[in-house]
């Protein structure tokens, strides 16, 4: 199968290793934790910044950052080898319920950028998107896979249904949304040939015989036409 890649990630790394972006391997993506920056107004481009500037103050982070404009991928996780990020503090259990292991060690975070001149609704598609993306990359279920900061840590975080809520919709919504998006955007793999070369050729040999035989051109074109279609279900290029 192929994804429909309607945008493009811009990978932007923290250098490292620094306290937010420690270079350290992400075991198998379990799942993916959808965040907000809680930050309004504040850009892609701007939030990454800032991590660069602050990468030996703290060690918060997140993978990607996306607005209206960007994505941008801030620790590999799309755009190069996979890495740890900081996302989930480590003293929840949340996440180990739900997947068995720590989100910070098998999860992917996407922050949505919204508020001031940022169009959230811009901003919405693309946050899908790369959802359903990194859900097709990583073989998950975006019905299930996906689980918002606020589940994971309900005590202190509300992430992401402040952005949500101003566009009306509820966390199920969303989901449906990317469950959407990735069935829209995967590509099913062509189906097998109808028919083996060999055979196809044996036949289009055979319709060769009548080709030659006629002295008629629309007959001619319809032998033709015939033996394309064969080297088209055998998985060859017309001629």
């Amino acid at each position: 199968m192929a994804f429909t890649m309607k945008y493009e990630i811009v990978p932007r790394y923290l250098s490292g290793p620094s306290q937010r972006r420690p270079v350290l391997a992400l075991d198998p993506c379990r799942f993916m934790v959808a965040h907000d920056t809680g930050n309004p107004g504040a850009t892609a481009a701007s939030n990454v910044a800032y991590y660069e500037r602050t990468r030996n103050d703290m060690s918060a982070s997140a993978h990607l950052f996306v607005d209206d404009r960007e994505i941008i991928e801030c620790i590999p996780f799309l755009t190069g080898a996979p890495e740890k990020a900081y996302h989930v503090v480590y003293n929840v259990t949340t996440d180990n319920a739900r997947y068995g292991v720590d989100a910070n060690d098998a999860a992917g975070a996407v922050e949505l950028c919204y508020g001031g001149s940022i169009n959230l609704a811009e901003a919405y598609k693309r946050y899908v998107w790369v959802l359903a993306y990194a859900c097709y990359r990583y073989g998950l279920n975006p019905g299930t896979d996906i689980a918002g900061h606020y589940m994971l840590d309900p005590a202190r975080r509300t992430d992401p249904m402040e952005p949500l809520r101003l566009l009306g919709k509820t966390f199920g919504d969303f989901l449906q949304d990317v469950e959407d998006e990735y069935a829209s955007s995967v590509t099913p793999d062509p189906p097998d040939a109808l028919l083996s070369v060999e055979d196809a050729n044996k036949l289009i040999h055979f319709l060769s015989a009548s080709y030659l035989a006629i002295d008629d051109a629309e007959g001619q074109a319809e032998f033709h036409r015939l033996a394309n279609e064969l080297r088209k279900a055998s998985g060859q290029p017309e001629e």
